[in-house]
């Protein structure tokens, strides 16, 4: 059975290589985790990609051996399943200011940051169309991104459309952004018009008396960021707004809204002993829920198939800890004459009650980190890499504690501070090579 699956895999991959003049990169990552019991797993990805100016392929399947996922031809692959971790092309002009590229790609925000708030740093491979221009001085992106298929057996079909809009003054950005979720499978209104989220969402409400209003309720969220950069230093700051409370400045005697806002910020220092880095970020409670209308998550609901559940860090489109956080890190990372890497970080992460997919937002007050009971984690970590030619060996380790570890209540749909600790202790190791 393994044999008749095994040679016909190799045969396309292969052939694939040779017929497109494709680099292969094959690796492998080994890791022992103590989480509720010690267990051993592995990862083994495979790579086919050739970046060319005007044209650029890339092929990367993984295939996980953790029991995250139930995959029912997992007996042909040695009980593995198998992800598709970015396969897309993108196609550029001669000047590359203009660039079209669609698959399944793992998306990117505009900041570089472990706390990116409108795509998550976790890089979540996504299906999506993009459209983007850049000159010296400006620009612009739009992109589709499917969230859920409308052929999906647990969910109905979900997707959003992505815009940003920047200027640049040499080493210095400032840009916006925003974001449309919506209940269908594609929106041509949305992907072909360049009018920022809110007006064309507007427009087009339902409470309108206009012939062209629709039945729709779609989820508009903006926010700016900037940054700059320089050889010796990069700095960098974004917001993210679901929805801010202008009574305050308005009608301070009147209703007053919930605040659900994002924030991060950080900082690089790049010298010849390393670079130095240091991040925070926060969201209030409620920000990225449904709001009466889409949350900014992949899926509508936490659990799938009656039982299972999806961890909020895997659904959560934007900031990876999602709502009701303050998190903040500093960073470690030096190269040694391109063959020795050390990277090391300490991590700290408040969290709070989150509810991803369930409107529970009260209907006046602004609330952060506002419990009795909140989950702590501090994490440690160190990695090292080697590089020989087309050879790296990897080998890192984190290392903490989780507090009144966060809990998921089936009942309120909510994830919620625990009485549980957790201690962490996760080693991993790797090899990896290129053709």
């Amino acid at each position: 059975m393994y044999k008749k699956t095994l040679f016909p895999t190799l045969t396309i991959l292969l052939l694939f290589s040779l017929g497109f003049s494709i680099n292969l990169e094959l690796d492998f990552q080994g890791t022992y985790d103590n989480y509720d019991e010690e267990t051993f797993t592995d990862r083994i990805g495979i790579k086919l990609y050739n970046y060319t100016p005007n044209f650029d392929i890339t092929s990367e399947l993984a295939f996980y051996n953790d029991d995250k996922y139930y995959f029912y031809e997992s007996d042909y692959y040695w009980d593995h399943y198998f992800l598709i971790e970015n396969s897309y092309i993108t196609l550029r002009n001669d000047d590359q200011t203009l660039e079209l590229s669609g698959g399944i790609k793992q998306l990117k925000d505009e900041v570089n940051s472990p706390y990116s708030l409108f795509f998550s740093s976790n890089k979540i491979p996504l299906v999506n169309l993009d459209v983007g221009y850049e000159d010296e001085h400006f620009f612009f992106e739009t992109m589709w991104v499917q969230l859920v298929s409308e052929n999906n057996t647990n969910f109905a079909p979900k997707a959003m459309n992505y815009k940003t809009y920047g200027l640049k003054f040499g080493n210095f950005r400032v840009g916006y952004q925003d974001v449309l979720v919506y209940n269908r499978a594609f929106d041509f209104f949305y992907f072909l018009n360049p009018m920022p989220a809110y007006f064309a969402q507007e427009i087009r409400a339902k409470k309108n008396g206009m012939p062209w209003s629709e039945a729709i309720n779609d989820n508009s969220i903006m926010g700016f960021f900037f940054d700059y950069k320089e050889s010796n230093y990069y700095i960098y700051s974004q917001l993210l707004v679901d929805d801010f409370n202008t009574n305050r400045f308005f009608d301070p005697e009147g209703f007053q809204n919930p605040d659900k806002v994002a924030f991060s910020s950080g900082l690089n220092l790049i010298s010849n002993l390393g670079t130095f880095g240091v991040y925070g970020a926060f969201a209030t409670r409620y920000t990225f829920q449904p709001g009466g209308g889409l949350g900014y998550t992949i899926y509508p609901e936490s659990i799938y198939d009656d039982e299972k559940i999806i961890d909020y860090t895997d659904n959560y489109i934007g900031y990876k800890y999602g709502e009701n956080t303050v998190s903040l890190m500093v960073d470690y990372d030096y190269t040694y004459n391109n063959w020795f890497n050390l990277y090391s970080s300490f991590e700290t992460v408040f969290s709070g009650s989150k509810s991803p997919t369930k409107d529970t937002a009260p209907l006046e007050g602004t609330y952060l980190l506002d419990e009795p009971l909140l989950e702590k984690r501090y994490v440690y970590t160190i990695a090292t890499n080697f590089y020989f030619n087309n050879l790296e060996f990897n080998l890192s380790a984190d290392m903490g504690v989780i507090q009144n570890k966060l809990e998921f209540n089936e009942v309120t749909d909510t994830f919620e501070p625990s009485t549980q600790d957790e201690n962490i202790l996760r080693l991993n190791f790797g090899f990896g090579i290129e053709f």
